[in-house]
């Protein structure tokens, strides 16, 4: 009797931590013959709280593995992690001067929770000018050629510039936006955690040949997706955390490339836009005073989208309900899973909540419902100066409208100095103005006590979400 014998010239295991770990201590496995290990993602394994499971795995491999991490961020339990087991290592970064692209063009939109799919169809429509139906189709009827397409599908990419990625909070808003999109007459493909592995593979395949002109997606899409050309990413529910916005929008400005990011703001969600200014460091305005779009690349610009246009989308929008009965039906469990969502996400700093009340407070930043603000970036194009001219008058109208008090109250109007209600109105006005400068004073004392101790760098740290390391912990590691 002969004897075939096989032997395994490579080997390789693609794991979660939690299920490798499981196998290995079932089956007794026997990992010394393993040469390299890698980890991908690596900070995002520890936020999710498996650097347990990954110090039990090293452990059990050979000393002389050679260990390999990728992050998109360097959080000081990863910093620790290559402290203690790691022998040696070696740090290699790529992104020591920024933490997105230079090539990266953000634009933020103040908007009403209701009223986002209005501002997804305009933007749609007006701003990336995304085309209805498929940018390329198949003649599926040509069975002599399946075996060629099939070849072919892995090699030819057909991704236009239109072509747009849409990150929604949870999969009832995927589910939402894929049929309000598909009603509209948009190509759209999905992604989301509890969706198969064939069907995801499918999707994604049909976004990346250009059947599907937009894929929307939770934020199981931001990390690890290789889209060759992309220009557009839309944040329809705002990230929850700073590096989060960083994991998304790498998806686009890409290779030196140009791409934008657009995202939706809602007033609850002020304090993460304000934390993610921090992270950046750049600054946060409402007016462009420049033509070109590198003030995009340089300033977070704060807008509102025209109040005409969002009514008509409205309008729009319920009467496509009342054709279609369903969308209303997955319009309400999105809003219950948004409910749950918002319980669940994290907190911001405590000092970007208190600087988000005092935007909300301050006429001049025309936030969600104004009919003035218009974002800059909508005022492009031929007339562009003329439109921007005309929103700035408009501006200065409604902020002296709203800085407007009058001499004397009702009660005054028409009485003369000696009537009953002038004097007690008079006497009032007297006492309110004294309350008003001791309230005054207490804040200016307050402010200047907070000035005094506060710290950009923790504010920094704080928006990052997880405590992040600087240069010298990285040099004591390596």
């Amino acid at each position: 009797m002969r004897h075939i014998h096989f032997r395994c010239i490579s080997l390789s295991i693609i794991a979660t931590p939690g299920r490798l770990l499981h196998l290995i201590v079932e089956m007794d496995l026997d990992l010394k013959s393993i040469e390299t290990v890698v980890f991908d993602e690596a900070d995002r394994l520890f936020e999710m709280g498996f650097e347990v499971a990954l110090h039990e795995i090293l452990q059990r491999l050979p000393t002389t593995r050679q260990s390999v991490l990728f992050s998109a961020t360097l959080p000081k339990s990863l910093v620790e992690f290559a402290k203690a087991g790691l022998q040696d290592p070696k740090l290699v970064r790529l992104d020591a001067e920024s933490k997105i692209s230079s090539d990266l063009k953000m634009a933020f939109f103040s908007v009403k929770q209701a009223e986002k799919d209005a501002c997804l169809l305009s933007l749609l429509r007006d701003v990336i000018k995304v085309p209805l139906g498929s940018a390329h189709t198949e003649n599926t009827n040509d069975e002599g050629d399946k075996k060629k397409r099939h070849k072919s599908k892995r090699t030819e990419q057909f991704t236009a510039p239109h072509q747009t990625l849409i990150f929604a909070a949870t999969k009832h808003h995927v589910e939402y936006l894929l049929n309000l999109l598909t009603i509209v007459g948009y190509s759209v493909s999905h992604i989301y955690g509890s969706l198969d592995q064939a069907a995801r593979t499918m999707q994604m395949d049909h976004f990346r040949r250009g059947v599907t002109n937009i894929l929307v997606v939770t934020d199981v899409a931001a990390r690890g997706i290789d889209i060759p050309v992309l220009e557009n990413v839309i944040n329809y529910d705002f990230p929850q955390g700073a590096r989060v916005f960083v994991h998304r929008v790498g998806r686009t400005a890409r290779a030196g490339r140009q791409g934008w990011a657009w995202s939706f703001v809602t007033n609850p969600e002020l304090p993460f836009l304000l934390d993610l200014q921090l992270f950046l460091g750049r600054p946060l305005v409402n007016d462009v005073t420049r033509d070109g779009d590198q003030i995009y690349t340089e300033s977070l610009v704060l807008g509102n989208f025209q109040r005409e246009k969002i009514d008509e989308e409205v309008e729009y929008i319920r009467t496509i309900d009342s054709v279609n009965r369903n969308l209303p039906v997955l319009r309400d469990v999105m809003k219950r899973g948004h409910a749950m969502y918002e319980r669940s996400k994290g907190k911001a700093s405590p000092q970007s909540y208190k600087r988000a009340k005092d935007m909300i407070k301050d006429p001049k930043w025309f936030l969600a419902g104004s009919h003035s603000g218009i974002h800059p970036v909508l005022l492009r194009g031929p007339g562009a100066d003329s439109q921007r001219e005309a929103e700035r008058a408009r501006k200065a109208l409604l902020s002296a409208v709203n800085s407007f008090t009058p001499s004397e109250t009702v009660f005054e109007i028409g009485s003369k100095n000696s009537a009953e209600t002038a004097a007690l109105m008079k006497e009032r006005r007297k006492a309110l103005s004294k309350s008003a400068q001791r309230i005054a004073k207490r804040s200016t004392i307050t402010q200047e006590a907070e000035d005094d101790d506060d710290d950009d760098e923790k504010l920094g740290a704080i928006a990052a979400g997880v405590e992040m390391a600087d240069e010298a912990d990285i040099v004591v590691s390596v």
